[in-house]
């Protein structure tokens, strides 16, 4: 029995089976076998990695203990790949090989002589096309890892180990080629065009078509960097993943003494106003659109290697075409949701319009919930709702976008922004709502000069000819090292940050709710915490006022 097919029947009890015609094509002999080229017995050149790997953590990965995706799983045998009882998103990450870097960060004998038998092991087990492990975006990233790594893995003596690994190199680029060429419809194809632009400019043999292939490369990075320097994801996670993406790419013409596309010096510099338009106070990124609060060095790391030091400093007020705007006073760092229509992309929508985050100093105060890994989960799709997100949801519905889906951008809302003497003020209009229940939901905030003040006006409006009762709710999601409480009154909320500072919430209604939330800021996490709400009912076509504030406490409160 071929290898290929002895790994599938072993691959079928530790991922889900699929068996489309596609899969069924790729996975022929045949079409094995027209993948077969010449292999050379060198790189060209190594293509830099922007994101640097955590030496300590390869011991971790030698002892057989794989964290990845928030999942961490100990194997007793050498090699990870037919651990079972896993999910199907820790195994992706796992052949995708982002894991390499932290070897090669460790750079000892060891590690190379490790991770050369890993590389073997995953050749001799993977060598044909497998569901799962040869989807596009999966074998992008790996092939984009085993090059950026190459200088580590390779020896000295053009032997056994560089055939190998340089011919299966060569074999899945071919596949993805003809994927690029005939099959891919994604709407982000700038991981896949990066991986074949690498891979052809770091062979002799296929120089002929690296101009084509950078051509395209940056034609899809313009795609998916909008004029603003957001991603169209929308997902502050991605636009990191990009940014570091972009640098590696740069530094890489750099080192081959090739200066950089114009394009891709713009799309830089506006992506690293964008990634520092995420930030938070604590210097993590927002919860918005699937994305994770990456810690302060992992986005450090890859803003220091911007050539534009004015760009870390000065993150714009607003992302016009991405639909989001950026407060920010004294201490206090305000990030508003106002898109009302979401451009098509490889991942699923967040319905989110209206939402927003606020923390002061290094303190989170108003988050949204998060995401999840496994896309295809209760928990993503619940992650995913309006609910789960810091703004109004009304009966329980998801907001939903609108626009021409033939746009190009976003469609951005109505929104006013005015500054007076230090203090800030937005104005959104909600559209979250109007077309699908013809509900208007407009939103102001206010941010007083110090950043200790945040007050809010949400006003909710019926159409004239709407008959029957409404109910909605306003939700505030509450980050989890928050100590909070009642008023004895029950009109308020108090709220304690872990370094002591005190605030206050209050509200213009007789109550406010103290309901139970999630918070999910990193992959697998699952933390609980607290969400405030505030309920209201529209019997008429009267608009609802509802104003809110939140204010900080002058004193600390010490232990």
């Amino acid at each position: 029995m071929r290898n290929a097919e002895a790994s599938q029947i072993r691959l079928s009890g530790v991922v889900p089976p699929r068996r489309t015609f596609r899969d069924r094509v790729f996975s022929s002999s045949l079409y094995s076998r027209s993948l077969k080229n010449r292999t050379p017995k060198r790189f060209l050149f190594t293509p830099v990695d922007a994101i640097a790997g955590q030496k300590d953590r390869a011991d971790t990965l030698f002892q057989g203990n794989f964290l990845l995706q928030g999942v961490s799983s100990k194997f007793k045998q050498a090699e990870p790949w037919f651990t079972k009882g896993l999910p199907l998103y820790w195994h992706q990450e796992l052949h995708r090989f982002n894991w390499l870097r932290d070897f090669s960060a460790n750079d000892s004998d060891a590690a190379r002589r490790h991770s050369r038998a890993l590389l073997l092991s995953w050749i001799k087990e993977f060598e044909g096309y497998q569901p799962h492990i040869w989807d596009p975006y999966i074998l992008a990233r790996r092939l984009i890892n085993w090059m950026q790594q190459s200088a580590f893995l390779l020896t000295k003596n053009d032997g056994d180990f560089n055939y190998k690994f340089i011919q299966s190199l060569r074999i899945q680029l071919q596949h993805l080629k003809r994927y690029c060429r005939y099959f891919s419809k994604e709407a982000d194809q700038f991981e896949l065009y990066l991986a074949l632009y690498l891979g052809t400019a770091c062979f002799t043999d296929t120089q002929s078509d690296a101009g084509r292939l950078e051509e395209q490369l940056l034609i899809e990075i313009d795609k998916v960097i909008l004029p603003d320097g957001s991603h169209i994801s929308r997902n502050p996670s991605q636009h990191l993943a990009a940014l570091a993406d972009l640098m590696a790419l740069s530094a890489t013409y750099t080192n081959t003494d090739m200066l950089s596309p114009v394009p891709l010096t713009s799309a830089i510099e506006r992506l690293t106003s964008a990634v520092r338009f995420f930030q938070h106070g604590d210097g993590a990124l927002a919860l918005f659109n699937g994305g994770y609060s990456l810690d302060e060095s992992a986005c450090s790391q890859v803003l220091s290697l911007s050539e534009k030091p004015a760009l870390l400093t000065l993150p714009p007020v607003q992302l016009t075409q991405a639909g989001f705007a950026r407060l920010a006073e004294g201490s206090a760092t305000l990030i508003v949701e106002t898109a009302r229509k979401d451009k098509k992309t490889n991942r699923p929508a967040y319905a989110g319009i209206g939402s927003f985050e606020f923390s002061h100093d290094k303190n989170r105060l108003i988050v949204n919930c998060g995401a999840h890994p496994d896309e295809s989960s209760d928990w993503s799709s619940a992650l995913a709702q309006t609910a789960a997100h810091s703004t109004l949801c009304i009966s329980d519905r998801n907001t939903k976008s609108s626009g021409s889906e033939k746009s190009k951008n976003l469609d951005p809302a109505p929104i006013t922004l005015h500054e007076e003497g230090g203090n800030h003020w937005l104005e959104f209009e909600n559209l979250g709502y109007d077309a699908s229940i013809n509900i208007k939901h407009t939103r102001s905030l206010f941010l007083g000069s110090t950043g200790q003040s945040l007050k809010g006006e949400d006003t909710v409006q019926a159409p004239n000819n709407r008959q029957e009762a409404i109910d909605f709710c306003l939700r505030f999601h509450l980050h989890p090292e928050l100590s909070v409480s009642n008023s004895v009154g029950g009109r308020s909320i108090l709220m304690l940050t872990k370094d002591g500072a005190a605030w206050t919430f209050m509200t213009s209604l007789s109550e406010v709710f103290l309901e139970e939330s999630v918070y999910c800021a990193q992959a697998g996490e699952v933390r609980n915490t607290k969400q405030i709400v505030l309920r209201g009912r529209l019997n008429n076509s009267d608009p609802l006022v509802i104003k809110w504030a939140l204010h900080q406490n002058t004193d600390k409160v010490s232990d």
